[in-house]
Formats: structure tokens, C-alpha cells, sequence
């Protein structure tokens, strides 16, 4: 009898020591490779790279805030005049996993990203260690071996640098085995809980799970087949049962999904379709190779490890699985393959967006099939009596360690071209730097409201989150989840290229910085108009600038800017046709600098350009459509050069000269940018001169009618405006639904203005009391949903269960 008790207790033991051991091993090859690269916390050598240091370690700063009180998770003024964060928690820090940021200080948040990938990757080693034992019965050995290799897969490695597609491929072999309880044992509950906890942790990759699935269960359908034979009725009942589980799956997660979709789907610009072949031939097989790919050329992270692969090859070949099986396994691949290769296929799994950057997205479904394929072979040749031996420690404990040594390597050649070039210590150091820069603004100016921003970034000319990180509003966003009107109408005004999805305040521009309220800016050149108020960081060269034609976030305006659409070749011209809406008259604010050409060539133009007295000059590059992000150009304005402009978030109005009291003479000059050997064809810069006095006249005018926020904090605007008549008040606040506003107690309409980056309100002659709250939309519909489809089958399965106990 106590024989009987302690056996399933030993077993439970020794699969629990099992799941300890793959985890501890992922997470043991993990910081070995960071010991070995040098890399932070066992090196200088940041753990930060590409998005995970432009972007994700700002987020991680936000939510963080946003666990401790001090920030708001529905909306924030830190990035593009305004947003509704949903999108952003939802698309990048949705994981549970991220929870344990507020576990960590401010400055060691480098350190919890590197804690959290090492959970991670023994959370996906033991959800596909448990995935082929239980599908396939496979030994252990044979199991920790398998999911090795799929956990440190090419695409695995390479793709640490965004830490919440890692979350995907723990819930993938749980939502393959769904799909195979579903097949064979008609069974949903596992695939629908499953379906919707990887949209609530990341939607992105949960729509490239759940079109991957819809193949896969053909293919597990296909072999169901095989042993119990065809039928129509069979096919439509799985079919049914499958398409059944995904919409509860979704309609379980509508919490979080629908405010998702209503965040994210206001159109922003979309990238047009590139070639038909996103890699070539030779790229194709070193995406095969371990110790080949390449961060500079298209190769697809197919590797997984040799041995598994060649196991998951062997199943074409092998006449003991059934020949329907082999085809629809060799159908599968190339179809996986294929999307790698084809834009129009990874069109599709990208969301019907075409993906701008991380080549390529979609490998780890090969490499979790290549899994399937290995298992299923593996399990039809442990019962041959030739093949027992392969399961002797003597051979299976080689072949694990070759398969380690060969996936460290892969992995080493990889993290060596990714981690470099960006110093963690640089980081800390400036991060605290800038901290103190923020206090010290701040503490001398308490103002509810008023925007600052910054020429220079923490890494390159993407890092432009800061603002979320540090819980300050500024203009620059770099985010996939933003309000694109509001990004679209900062880069037509010349903050950056038009049509880009992010914008960067890399210099600034005086008339539209004061009509957005940026009070301050941190730069390294002295901004004309602008003040000096304090030096900035140590040990750098920007400085703290005030603008003193700053306003608030209101003022009064004409009913020309309600539904208004900016009109204007340029930049230039957009802002006067902006500034003459709101003033509902003509406004010559610019006024166009006729430049004398002195060169003329492919590789090289220069101009000489006049700007009048008493106004500042700038120019602008209108961009040839045809250039594309990353075509730049090294731009001179006398002895400045700006090493790549004209390029994707570096397309920017720049200052030429400020006022003087006499005309001044300027020199510009283009040429190639730095690896590049020719100026892109119709790359034309246009001059423009800012007349001081007229802008001034306009600023005293509008200062006259300000609306003053006594409340202005992530999604909530409050205070009272004197109208002197009936008529709009302009908020630099983007046009979004989920605004609620009160005028005098009484509901009131926001409408659009200036393409909708702007809003306004109708105000009433005398004393408005103006009260704006922000909700997120489809929030509470989405809830309803989630709550009335778990109901609904916790009913169902109570329901089940008590005619299985009748019975």
C-alpha cells in the first residue's frame, strides 16, 4: 500500500527536479553568455541594445511609475503633445513578468531586463520540455535536448532585444497541445485559456501565434486522420471546435484586447510594400548555420540546433509516417519558410503592415515546428530495437553536451554583434544627469503645464522616450503605440520626416514651440528667441533654454481651426496657413529667402543665403518620396555640419542665423552623408526667414486670451478661462474620443483641429470652468465581454459536469 502512495509522489519529484533543472540550465547558459560577451552585469558592455535601448527601457521606466502612483495608465502627456497609453502597455509591457520592475530602483533597471529574460528563457524551456513529453512521450533527455535547442534558437537569441515577444513562446507548445486535445480528444478549455492569456501578454505576437495555429492543427488534423479515417463531419466539427476556441480565446481577453484595437487603429503612416524577395539565396542557407547570421544582411534565424533539425528532416523520409503526415509536414515548412522570404507573406503575418526593421519576425514558428517534426520522428523510432541504444547515457549525455556547445557558440557569434558600442556606465551616468537637469527645472518652476525637450538623446537620435521615463511632457515619441495624428502634424510643422510614425524634437523651432507650450529646451547650440537659464548636464555641452513666447495649452482661436486641415508645401507654409487659421486672418509669419546656387553636382550643392535683419533663418529639406528613411545627406550651415539629415527622424527645421540688426550672409552646403556616395536625387532645401517682430505681435495677442490649467496631469485637464465672447478655445491637446469635457457643469463637444494633432472647445462669454477627464475607449465594453464569456463557460462547464455525474 505505501508502494502504491509514493510512486505517483517519487514521479511528481522527479518531474519536478526535471523542470527545475531545464530552467536552471537556460538560465545558467544565459548568464554564461553574458559573462563570456562581457556583457552587463558582467561587463560595460550594455545589456541595451536597439529597441530594448531606444525604447523598452523607458517604458520599463514608465511602468514602473506607473506601479508606484506616479504616473497614469490610461493616458500621458510625456510623449507627442498627448497619447492614450493602452497601446503601449499593451503592445510592450503587458507581460506579467514586468510586474517585478517596481523590485528595482531607478537605476538599476538594466538589471531587471537581464533578470527577467533569464525567467524567460527557463520558462520557455520548461513549457517545451513539457509540450514534447506530454505529445510525444518523449524521455527526458530526449525532452531537455529538444526544447534546448527551440529556447536558444537563432530567432530566440537575436530577439532578447524585444523582451515581450519572448512571452509568445512559452504559451505556444501550451496552445499546441490545445490544438491536439482538441483533434483527438475534442477537448477546448486548454486552447481557449491559453489563446487568451498570450493576446493579454502580447497581442502582436498572439496574431502570429494564432495564424501559425490555424496551420498547425491541419497538420495535427491531417495525422489524426491517418489512423481513424476521412470524414466531412469529422472535419467540420474540428473546424468548428478550433474557430470556437480562438473567438472565446479573443472574447476572453476583450478586456484588454478591444481598447487594444481602438487604441491602434487610427490609421498612421503604412509602409508600402517593398520587393517580392526580402533575402537572397546565399542568406536563405546561412539562416541555417549556426555561427552565420548576420545583423547586417537578411538572414533568417532558421538555426535549432543541427541535431533537431536533421531529426525533423528525417520525418520526410521516414515510411513509418504516414505519406499524408510527410506532405502536410513539407507543406508547413515551406509555407514558414516562405514567409520569411516573400513580402506579400510576411505582409500578412505582420498584421497587414509591412515591419519596419527585425528581420525576420516569424522563424521561431519554423523553429517550434522543426520541434514537432524532431518529436514525432524521435517517437517513431523508439520503439525499434536498433534505436534503443541512442537512449544509453553514454550516447544520449554527448549528444546533449554537443548540442549545448554548438548552441553557446550560435548564440556567442550573435550577442558579440548585437551588445557593443553602448556602455552601461554612460547610461547610468547620463540617466542620473538628466534626472537632475528635470529636478531642477522643475523645482524652480512649479507650473501645472508647460513642455520640455531635448536635442540630445541618451543613445543616438532614437532614444526619444525620456519623458515617459522620467515623467516629463515633451514632443519627441518613438513608440509603434502613439497618436498618429499628433505625430503627423508635428512632423508636417518640420520636426522630423513626414510620413514617419515617430517624431524628434532635434532642434528648435521657435513659433511652434511656442504654441505648444515647450518652455524649455535642452540643446546644444543656443535656439534664437530663446534665453539661457541654466547649464545642463556635466560634462556635456547642452544647456537649458527658456522660451519666453511660451503659452499655455489654450488659447483663443478662430472657428477657422475647428475640422481645420493644414494647407502648405513646407513646413514653412503649414505653420503660417496654422497660425492664420487661429488668428482667422492671413498671417505672413514666414516669408520665403531666395538663395543664390553656387554648386550643382550628384555629390555636392551648395547656397548662399541673406536673412533679413531682425528675423531668424532657417531651412528645411523637402525629401524626395522616392529617398526613403535611410538616404541622408551631411548638411553644413556655415561652420555647423549636421552629419545625417534629410533621414527618417532627422528630417528637421534648422536654424540658419538669429536676429541681427543688419542683414547677414550664409553659406550652406550638401553632400553625401558618410557611406554614401551621392545626394538622392530632388533632395532641395527651401530658406525661410521668421520676422521676429510680427511673430512677437502675434505671441502678445494670443498670450491675451491664454487658458491657464490649475490641473494639468496624465488624462485630466482642469481650470477656469474668461472668454471675452462666445467663441474656441484651441487646446494643444490631440484630438481623441476618450476625452470627456464640462463646460460650466454641462457636457461638452472636443472637436478636431489642425488634422486632428489639435483640439478645441466651444467656451461662452464670462467664466468657464473647464473639466477634462480621460477614458479609455472600449475599456468598459471590453470588460463586459470578458466577464460575460468567462461566465458563460464556467456556467457551461458546471453544466457539463453535472450530466456527467447524472450519467
Amino acid at each position: 500500500m505505501r508502494n502504491l502512495m509514493t510512486r505517483p509522489n517519487n514521479r511528481t519529484l522527479v518531474n519536478a527536479a526535471f523542470y527545475v533543472t531545464c530552467f536552471a540550465f537556460s538560465a545558467a547558459l544565459f548568464v554564461a553568455l553574458a559573462a563570456a560577451g562581457h556583457v552587463y552585469p558582467f561587463g560595460d558592455n550594455s545589456f541595451l541594445t536597439e529597441d530594448l535601448k531606444y525604447q523598452y527601457i523607458d517604458f520599463f521606466s514608465w511602468f514602473r511609475r506607473v506601479l508606484l502612483g506616479e504616473a497614469n495608465l490610461r493616458y500621458s502627456f510625456a510623449q507627442g503633445l498627448g497619447m492614450n497609453t493602452w497601446g503601449l502597455y499593451s503592445y510592450y509591457l503587458a507581460s506579467p513578468f514586468n510586474l517585478l520592475c517596481v523590485l528595482f530602483p531607478q537605476d538599476k533597471l538594466t538589471l531587471f531586463v537581464f533578470v527577467i529574460s533569464a525567467l524567460k528563457l527557463g520558462c520557455v524551456h520548461i513549457s517545451s520540455a513539457w509540450y514534447v513529453q506530454k505529445r510525444f512521450g518523449l524521455s527526458k533527455p530526449a525532452a531537455f535536448l529538444f526544447s534546448a535547442s527551440f529556447t536558444f534558437c537563432s530567432w530566440t537569441v537575436s530577439n532578447l532585444r524585444n523582451p515581450l515577444w519572448i512571452d509568445c513562446l512559452i504559451f505556444l507548445p501550451i496552445c499546441a497541445y490545445g490544438c491536439y486535445e482538441l483533434i483527438r480528444k475534442q477537448r477546448m478549455a486548454r486552447l481557449i485559456i491559453a489563446t487568451a492569456l498570450n493576446v493579454m501578454f502580447c497581442w502582436y505576437t498572439a496574431y502570429i501565434s494564432i495564424l501559425f495555429l490555424c496551420i498547425f492543427v491541419l497538420v495535427e488534423f491531417v495525422d489524426y486522420n491517418t489512423a481513424e479515417g476521412f470524414s466531412w463531419r469529422l472535419m467540420l466539427d474540428r473546424a468548428l471546435r478550433f474557430a470556437g476556441a480562438m473567438v472565446l480565446g479573443l472574447l476572453l481577453s476583450a478586456w484588454t484586447f478591444l481598447p487594444t484595437i481602438l487604441a491602434m487603429a487610427k490609421g498612421g503612416p503604412i509602409l508600402a510594400l517593398g520587393p517580392l524577395f526580402r533575402t537572397g539565396p546565399k542568406s536563405l542557407v546561412r539562416g541555417f548555420i549556426p555561427c552565420m547570421w548576420s545583423n547586417k544582411h537578411n538572414t533568417p534565424q532558421f538555426y535549432s540546433g543541427i541535431i533537431m533539425m536533421l531529426l525533423a528532416l528525417s520525418l520526410l523520409f521516414n515510411r513509418k509516417v504516414p505519406a499524408k503526415t510527410r506532405i502536410a509536414t513539407l507543406v508547413a515548412t515551406v509555407i514558414l519558410i516562405a514567409s520569411s522570404i516573400l513580402s506579400p507573406l510576411e505582409y500578412i503575418w505582420c498584421g497587414m503592415r509591412v515591419p519596419n526593421g527585425f528581420y525576420s519576425r516569424t522563424p521561431f514558428l519554423l523553429s517550434f515546428f522543426t520541434l514537432w517534426a524532431a518529436s514525432y520522428a524521435l517517437q517513431t523510432l523508439k520503439n525499434q530495437p536498433k534505436c534503443l541504444r541512442a537512449y544509453r547515457p553514454a550516447v544520449v549525455m554527448p549528444l546533449i553536451a554537443l548540442t549545448v556547445i554548438e548552441l553557446f557558440a550560435n548564440a556567442h557569434v550573435i550577442w558579440n554583434q548585437l551588445y557593443s558600442g553602448y556602455s552601461e556606465d554612460a547610461n547610468t551616468t547620463y540617466v542620473a544627469s538628466a534626472t537632475n537637469v528635470l529636478a531642477a527645472i522643475q523645482e524652480e518652476d512649479p507650473a501645472p503645464f508647460y513642455r520640455i525637450d531635448r536635442t540630445t538623446t541618451r543613445a543616438g537620435s532614437a532614444a526619444l522616450n525620456e519623458g515617459l521615463a522620467l515623467g516629463y511632457n515633451q514632443l519627441s515619441s518613438y513608440s509603434s503605440a502613439n497618436n498618429p495624428q499628433a505625430i503627423a502634424l508635428l512632423n508636417s510643422l518640420g520636426y522630423s520626416s513626414v510620413g514617419e510614425f515617430s517624431t524628434r524634437y532635434a532642434e528648435p523651432i521657435l513659433a511652434v514651440d511656442a504654441l505648444l507650450g515647450v518652455k524649455y529646451a535642452i540643446a546644444e547650440h543656443a535656439p534664437a528667441g530663446y534665453i539661457t537659464t541654466k547649464t545642463a548636464q556635466n560634462g556635456t555641452e547642452s544647456t537649458v533654454y527658456e522660451n519666453p513666447y511660451s503659452l499655455s495649452v489654450g488659447v483663443a482661436a478662430s472657428d477657422d481651426i475647428k475640422n481645420s486641415e493644414l494647407n502648405g508645401a513646407n513646413p514653412f507654409e503649414k505653420q503660417n496657413d496654422l497660425y492664420s487659421k487661429i488668428l482667422g486672418r492671413n498671417v505672413g509669419l514666414y516669408a520665403k529667402i531666395e538663395a543664390t546656387t553656387i554648386q550643382d553636382s550628384q555629390n555636392s550643392k551648395q547656397w548662399n543665403v541673406t536673412v533679413p535683419a531682425g528675423s531668424i533663418g532657417y531651412l528645411y529639406i523637402n525629401k524626395n518620396a522616392n529617398a526613403g528613411s535611410y538616404w541622408p545627406v551631411a548638411l553644413t550651415i556655415d561652420q555647423r555640419t549636421i552629419q545625417n539629415e534629410a533621414w527618417r527622424f532627422d528630417n528637421n527645421i534648422r536654424q540658419i542665423a538669429g536676429t541681427l540688426d543688419s542683414p547677414s550672409s550664409h553659406n550652406i552646403a550638401m553632400v553625401p552623408a558618410e557611406g554614401y556616395t551621392d545626394i538622392p536625387q530632388g533632395d532641395e532645401p527651401v530658406f525661410y526667414a521668421l520676422n521676429l517682430d510680427t511673430f512677437e505681435q502675434i505671441i502678445d495677442e494670443l498670450k491675451a486670451s491664454e487658458f491657464v490649467p490649475t490641473v494639468f496631469e496624465d488624462g485630466e485637464i482642469e481650470g477656469e478661462y474668461i472668454a471675452k465672447d462666445d467663441g474656441t478655445l484651441l487646446l494643444s491637446v490631440p484630438y481623441d474620443e476618450g476625452w470627456n469635457a464640462t463646460v460650466n457643469g454641462v457636457a461638452a463637444e472636443l472637436a478636431p483641429a489642425a488634422d486632428k494633432g489639435l483640439s478645441c472647445l466651444n467656451v461662452q462669454k464670462g467664466t468657464n470652468k473647464i473639466v477634462m477627464t480621460y477614458k479609455t475607449p472600449g475599456a468598459s465594453a471590453g470588460l463586459t465581454i470578458s466577464l460575460a464569456t468567462a461566465t458563460a463557460l464556467v456556467a457551461a462547464g458546471l453544466y457539463a459536469r453535472h450530466r456527467k455525474s447524472r450519467r
